[in-house]
């Protein structure tokens, strides 16, 4: 085994009606009390949708999720990360510190735990 397995780590989920234009795997804010909507550009984000179904969002708010990244490659460890403003996070002096367990750099995901 070269890494430890976390998937499932402390995962703290909610289910939020969704905004436009969400899926599995993007960063979400929220929009009201039970609704989801996509961050804007350098925007904190309070989780990572992990399934979409119809209009309601499983949204991971803590614990172990993946999600993809934009820009450049973060690193293994703490790295202060914000919304892109199409789904993905990305690396920003304005994001929040989130610490990254895993980079997969091919396919631009990390994974995080929040």
């Amino acid at each position: 085994m070269d890494k430890p397995v976390i998937n499932g780590f402390d995962t703290k989920e909610v289910t939020l009606l969704t905004g436009k234009n969400i899926e599995a795997g993007m960063a979400v804010t929220l929009e009201n009390a039970s609704k989801a909507k996509m961050p804007s550009a350098d925007e904190h984000f309070c989780g990572i949708c992990r399934v979409e179904r119809g209009i309601y969002l499983s949204v991971v708010l803590k614990g172990h999720t993946t999600v993809q990244y934009s820009g450049s490659d973060p690193v293994i460890g703490y790295n202060m990360l914000a919304a892109d403003g199409s789904g993905y996070v990305k690396v920003s002096d304005s994001g929040r510190l989130i610490l990254v367990t895993d980079v997969d750099k091919a396919n631009k995901t990390i994974d995080i735990i929040l």
